[in-house]
């Protein structure tokens, strides 16, 4: 069986550094970036992948086109496909009905490496730290 996701990488600039932010449903403590399942014959990629990060009180834009990157992965007989796309957020809500299912972290890309498990999400931090998207941002913010 063949299983395609996708998943947001919402990041944002802070004094501190760029953070990126992480999701985890209440009960459980695997920390992921947010992801959905991506039908066959799908709407934009980036406008289904804005309508989730909204969801979870993240606002911003999905750079469209060309993803961040893609790993592939085998369980048993399933196999997956998980492409990442890099979010730039504008704006965060503190309260929503994500409130009770999920919960959210911001941090700098060490602590996002860390608590990763899975190691090719974590490739997608040094691929948005990397991409031009990116260092314009952290570029802006220290020249202002």
């Amino acid at each position: 069986m063949q299983v395609h996701e996708a998943c947001v990488v919402p990041y944002r600039q802070t004094g501190s550094g760029i953070q990126f932010c992480l999701v985890s449903p209440v009960v459980d403590n695997r920390w992921e970036f947010p992801k959905i399942p991506l039908p066959d014959e799908a709407e934009s990629t980036a406008a289904s992948l804005e309508r989730l990060a909204e969801s979870l009180g993240i606002h911003g834009s999905v750079r469209a086109g060309e993803p961040l990157g893609h790993f592939e992965a085998a369980r048993g007989s399933e196999s997956r496909t998980m492409t990442g796309y890099l979010m730039q957020v504008t704006d965060v809500t503190s309260e929503g009905p994500w409130q009770g299912r999920y919960r959210r972290l911001w941090c700098l890309a060490e602590e996002a490496r860390v608590r990763i498990r899975r190691k090719p999400l974590r490739r997608f931090i040094d691929l948005a730290l990397h991409s031009d998207d990116v260092h314009a941002a952290a570029g802006a913010v220290r020249t202002s």
